[in-house]
Formats: structure tokens, C-alpha cells, sequence
């Protein structure tokens, strides 16, 4: 069972690499700053919401999967 997760984990971490790498940078400093601002009144569409919903439940599934990972060993 723990050469599974550890696979699995393993999966499921470049699933996460893979998922994080194409997103594009927001910068959080406000335009007063000199930085573009943030404009996070706008949702994200398209290829930047697939990407951010891949993230959260890649993330989410890699860290139960670590915790299960402790647990069994």
C-alpha cells in the first residue's frame, strides 16, 4: 500500500508542477507602489480558471495523500 501512495504522490506532485508552471504572475503591489495592481474583481476565464481549479484540487489531493503517507508508515 505505501508503494502505491508514494506512486501516487509522485503523480500527483508533477501533476501540480505541471499546473502551476503556465499560470501567469499577478503582482500584488498597488499601482500608488508603481506596480500594475491587482484586479481581482474580474473572475478568470478560460485557461486561467481550468488552471487555478487543476491547482487546488491537485494540492488539496497531495496533501491528504502526505498525510496518508505518514499514517501508514
Amino acid at each position: 500500500m505505501g508503494n502505491f501512495l508514494m506512486g501516487v504522490q509522485i503523480v500527483l506532485s508533477v501533476v501540480l508542477v505541471l499546473s502551476i508552471l503556465p499560470q501567469d504572475t499577478k503582482s500584488a503591489v498597488p499601482t500608488e507602489f508603481g506596480g500594475e495592481g491587482t484586479q481581482a474583481y474580474f473572475k478568470p476565464k478560460g485557461k486561467e480558471a481550468f488552471l487555478a481549479r487543476v491547482t487546488k484540487i491537485t494540492a488539496v489531493l497531495f496533501f491528504l495523500n502526505a498525510i496518508a503517507l505518514l499514517l501508514i508508515k
